[in-house]
């Protein structure tokens, strides 16, 4: 009764109350299953000597363990929201934010919000604690380099997707005007391993990209932000910490 009168209230159609329902538990088993199984730390520390994994060096293992991330990723925020959007389907044309029908009259605020980053992102990496840090993966040359990058930068094609397209559609439908905000919890929390000063800016970040995302009715520009962002941040890095003067 009580699940009836809510969705009642809101105009949300009958067959799309249970799905609706079941996507904050999806979600949060999502979660679950990512800070246990699906990052970078959980592989290194179990899985690769469970599997059998021998390296030769300590960053060998922190690419594979990038490259478990990402796959992992792919499965946790795309393949499973896709197979539970199957069996709970909402109403509309573009459940997953896909469409770019809208992004060239909305990309403008995308492109100011990476100018205005990219400064700030040059004077935090000139910070130890943030050089020290970035990049995960420390590579000997150039060509290592871009290897790591290719495999990172897919990752946050997964995460537009789940955040900004599956999950942000998802809890607006749910909760008209209040999907945003809600959306900004499961995105900081993947973000608690992180430096400090990174992880309060994902709660901006989860907020300004939401909006935008729900604006634009497209997951794309917040992926250009989101990977412009983490290059330029491993970019600014390496120039800082003088490792990529090294490699010239």
């Amino acid at each position: 009764m009580f699940l009836k009168r809510f969705f009642d209230e809101r105009n949300i159609p009958e067959k799309n109350n249970i799905g609706l329902a079941l996507t904050p538990i999806f979600i949060a088993i999502t979660l679950l299953l990512y800070e246990f199984y699906g990052w970078q730390v959980p592989f290194m520390n179990h899985l690769a000597s469970t599997m059998g994994f021998e390296f030769e060096r300590d960053q060998d293992l922190r690419f594979y363990a990038q490259v478990h991330t990402t796959i992992s990723f792919f499965v946790l925020f795309i393949l499973l929201p896709i197979g539970f959007h199957r069996l709970f389907p909402i109403a509309g044309k573009n459940p997953f934010g896909l469409s770019i029908k809208h992004v060239g009259s909305n990309i403008k605020p995308y492109l100011i919000l990476i100018a205005v980053m990219l400064p700030v992102l040059w004077f935090a990496t000139s910070r130890p604690h943030f050089y020290d840090f970035y990049p995960i993966y420390r590579p000997m040359n150039l060509g290592d380099w871009f290897a790591y990058e290719s495999v990172y930068l897919l990752q946050f094609l997964s995460i537009e997707f789940f955040f900004r397209g599956w999950g942000l559609f998802r809890m607006e439908a749910m909760f008209p005007r209040y999907g945003v905000f809600l959306m900004v919890l499961p995105y900081a929390l993947i973000h608690i391993h992180k430096p400090f000063p990174e992880a309060l800016a994902s709660i901006v970040a989860g907020l300004v990209l939401g909006f935008l995302a729900l604006k634009s009715r497209s997951i794309w520009p917040g992926i250009l932000v989101h990977t412009t962002i983490a290059f330029s941040t491993d970019l600014f890095s390496l120039i800082h910490s003088g490792i990529l003067f090294g490699w010239l």
